[in-house]
């Protein structure tokens, strides 16, 4: 069997999604890990499942990793999708770097016959923020500046980005097949 998800980053706009499927005997961890390569995250910084947000006092992660010592942290690498997961239509929250705060809604679509050996996108829109970059109001002024003729820190973005002469930064911009390229090095 197989899961799928709609995965918003929220409060993007425009607003940048992913369409996931996953193998239903994903733990949470192999879906947060399937989130990462979907959005292009690099993996770097603590993240959590939980129902709302930061304010519920349980959520999956790494226990350890507890920031407010009233929240209990549940092993994400020991909680099975299927265990959150019960209903279409069902929502839950997914943060990524607490510095940041990259906030994702995620909802469960449905569930589809057959399996997979690794996660798939089916479809997304919106380039993913780099990592490090300041949560969207640091993006945002990113795109800004890269948008502009001349800007003092245009040549830092450029270079930090890995751009090459002449390329530019396309926010709008979401290869499924990069990102499915990625998502495939998570089954080997």
């Amino acid at each position: 069997m197989i899961y799928q998800f709609l995965i918003t980053l929220k409060e993007s706009d425009p607003l940048v999604w992913r369409r996931i499927a996953v193998p239903a005997d994903y733990t949470l961890y192999k879906l947060h890990m399937a989130i990462q390569g979907a959005f292009g995250w690099e993996n770097s910084h603590l993240f959590q499942f939980s129902q709302t947000g930061f304010m519920d006092k349980i959520c999956y992660g790494y226990p350890g990793d507890d920031i407010d010592p009233e929240v209990t942290t549940i092993d994400a690498r020991k909680t099975k999708v299927s265990r959150i997961f019960k209903k279409e239509g069902q929502t839950y929250c997914y943060i990524y770097d607490f510095g940041d705060g990259w906030d994702h809604q995620i909802i469960f679509e449905k569930t589809l016959a057959g399996d997979l050996n690794a996660p798939y996108c089916i479809d997304g829109k919106g380039a993913c923020p780099p990592e490090d970059v300041g949560g969207l109001s640091g993006y945002y002024q990113m795109v800004k500046i890269l948008n502009k003729k001349s800007h003092p820190g245009k040549a830092q973005y450029i270079q930090w980005l890995g751009l090459v002469d002449g390329e530019k930064w396309n926010a709008e911009l979401c290869s499924i097949r990069e990102t499915n390229k990625r998502l495939l090095l998570l089954a080997k």
